[in-house]
Formats: C-alpha cells, structure tokens, sequence
C-alpha cells in the first residue's frame, strides 16, 4: 500500500513530498485525491489543502470531502502533514479538527502526533516543543522570534498537550524519547534523528490503522522502519527566463532575506492595494511585466502593513490572482513563492495536474516541476520562517540550472 499523506498547505506537503523522494520512492503531489489512474507506478502521494487558511466550518467541510475521496484508498497508516512549528488556533488552520474529522470519515480510531523534526530545527522534549530561529538559535516555540509574534497563529504556548487540547485534541499520552506508548492518541518527543526512527518504529509495531499529525518526521520516522533504498539521481531542474517572486508572508525572516536580494527588482505591494485592485494593483501589474518581459528577475512582496479587516486566505486569494495575470501576460523561467497560505493560494489557482521533486534548496524547501499547461513548470514554495539571508540569490541558482541533487 502506497504512503499517503494530507498536507494543510503546500509548502509543507512539497517537503514531505522530497522526503520521500529522495529515500528512493516514486512520489507526487496533487491538489485533489487523484483518479486511480493517475497513481499507477507511485509508492507514495500526497494532497495539499488550504487549510491552514480556513475557519472552523470550512476545515470540518474540507476533512469530509476529503475523507469521503480517500475512503476508497482505505489508508492504514495516514500522515496528517502540518507545519513543524505547530503554530494553529482553534478559529484558523485548526489542524486537531481537522485531524479528527479526517479520522473519523476514515473510521480510524488512533491518533498519534511527532513533535519535532530535529533535521529541521525542531525539538520536542517532555512535550515541549523548542524551534531554531533566523540567528542561529534554538527557541522555545513561544519566546520564538518569528513564530511567537506570527501575523496569524502567533505561538504563545510551547507545552504541545495545551496547545493540541485547546485546538480540541484532548487526553493525549506523552511518549518521552525512545520509550513505548501504550495508549492512544499519543504525543511522541524527539530531540535527535534517534528519536524519530524509534516513534516510527512503535507506531508501525501497535499493528493498528493509524492517524499520524507531525511535519515530515512523520515520513522519516515511517521510512526508518523500512529497508534503506539507494537515493535516486534526480533531473536537473534548468530554467530558461527571468525568475518571478512573490511573497506574501510577511515574517521578519523573509524581510530580512527580501532585503537581501540586492540583485532583484524589488516592489511592494500592501495588502490594502492588493485587494483593492485599483490603479496601484494595475500599476504593480504593470511594472512587473516590463521588468519580466526584459529579462529581469523580480520580487513583488506585500507589506506588513495592518489590515485588520482583511482576513488571510482572501489575501492569499488575491495574492494568487495577481500572480495568475501576470503568468498569463508574460512568460517566466520559473515562480518561487514565499509564504504558506500565498503558495497555497497560487498553486490552487494555476492548477497544475501534478508537482514532482526535482531538487532542494535548502532544508525544507524542495524544487518542484509542475504539470502545467501541458508542460513543464519549476516552482519553489517557501514557508515564512524557512531559508538563510541569502535564499532568493541561491533559490534562482538552483532554479537556473545547478545540479538539483546538490
């Protein structure tokens, strides 16, 4: 049976997605649980969902529809990806409803959470969960520089039994480093790459279908329990063409690594003229296609400016049809885009048939090829607190040609 994951968004499902590629099984990404025909020869695939973007109402809507579709498939062990800060609330992204709306349309009864993914940065330890930061340093989820102050989800609590029972998953068993759990739903730690493996090794030993929430972990930890496979050469991902780059998180990590691309034409856009779509949304749109169709690489990012009566996933829905005009008006050698809900938004609208892994940035930002248009696309999608200063420079490299196993 193939491994089958659900992504709350498509920065993280595209990172899933490479973890499995590059253990040496045949993955993709879709958008929607695909025709049967369309999986023939994969070992593993994945959908990506909006939801960390979505009310209450519409995340119980989506993990019923989505339960529906996957019920055929009859998953016994099913990844819930989300994000390895964890960072949800119970009014938006609430990944506990949606876990438990997906297990119930499932039938499954056991549900299971890794905490951390310490090839990322992220430690869980006496269910705590602790997160490097844009200087280098490992910070408690709430004291963390990005993630205590995210524009949405702002972390304000790192003890993760709390934080998952306040979003409504409740009575979970801590399961400290290396032990064995006993009774689900369960709460794994993970300091080290140790710690994954034993939690993947427990999990497939309980002999029970089973609901794993975590961020990549999760794959690693079911891949450490299988034979090693030799890791595939992959295609080199060359883009002819200028880059375009569109951010619309607005974290001080991807501020800082937007200032530092001193080589790219730079325009902002704020939210408010975004979703106006005035004369400064015709101007942006403007500017951009000049820049593009000369050949210039450029970044159009939204401003951090307030908005309060803007909610995120309509900021994410004009985000992406900024984007989708443009492509339709110029011709690009490749898109990267910044920010969960944004490429979440923007890979919904351009509608690829599929997403493939063709090469990696950086830790936890793969290069994708797209089924698009009845061709080939390249794409990145970067989460706001991923990347050095230096990302978007290193970004186009890869994009441009570089070899995409390095």
């Amino acid at each position: 049976m193939a491994y089958i994951f659900v992504a709350d968004d498509f920065t993280g499902a595209s990172d899933t997605l490479a973890t499995l590629s590059r253990a040496g099984f045949r993955a993709r990404l879709f958008r929607d649980v695909p025709e049967p025909s369309a999986l023939k020869g994969l070992e593993a695939w994945g959908i990506a969902t909006p939801a960390r973007s979505l009310g209450r109402e519409d995340i119980s809507r989506l993990a019923k529809e989505l339960g529906a579709k996957l019920a055929p498939y009859s998953p016994d062990f099913l990844h819930l990806k989300i994000c390895s800060t964890f960072d949800s609330s119970p009014e938006i992204g609430n990944i506990a409803s949606l876990a438990q709306g997906l297990a119930d349309a499932l039938g499954i009864a056991d549900i299971a959470v890794i905490g951390g993914q310490p090839s990322l940065g992220r430690h869980a330890v006496f269910g705590t969960l602790f997160a490097r930061g844009p200087d280098g340093c490992v910070h408690r989820i709430d004291r963390h520089p990005v993630m205590s102050t995210h524009p949405v989800t702002p972390m304000r609590e790192a003890d993760m039994i709390r934080h998952l029972a306040t979003l409504g998953l409740n009575g979970l068993h801590h399961v400290g480093r290396g032990c064995h759990g006993t009774e689900f739903p369960r709460f794994y730690d993970a300091l080290c790459q140790s710690d994954i493996s034993a939690a993947g090794m427990d999990l497939l030993l309980s002999g029970k279908r089973l609901m794993v929430m975590g961020s990549s972990s999760v794959a690693e930890a079911w891949l450490a329990a299988k034979p090693a496979r030799e890791r595939p050469a992959l295609p080199k991902s060359r883009s002819n063409g200028p880059i375009l780059v569109f951010a619309g998180s607005r974290s001080s990590l991807t501020t800082t690594q937007i200032g530092a691309a001193t080589e790219f034409s730079c325009l902002p856009i704020s939210p408010i003229e975004l979703m106006e779509q005035g004369l400064a949304f015709d101007a942006a749109q403007a500017w951009s296609q000049e820049r593009l169709d000369r050949g210039q690489d450029c970044i159009i990012y939204v401003t951090a400016d307030v908005a309060p009566n803007i909610s995120a996933a309509d900021l994410a829905q004009m985000s992406a049809g900024f984007v989708a005009s443009l492509l339709a008006s110029t011709k690009v050698g490749g898109l990267i885009v910044a920010g969960g809900d944004t490429s979440s938004a923007i890979v919904n609208r351009l509608a690829p048939d599929w997403l493939d892994h063709a090469g990696d940035i950086c830790a936890g930002v793969p290069i994708l090829r797209a089924g698009y248009e009845g061709s080939e696309f390249a794409l990145a999608l970067k989460g706001g607190q991923m990347g050095d200063v230096d990302f978007f420079r290193r970004a186009v490299k890869k994009l441009r040609g570089s070899s995409s196993g390095s």
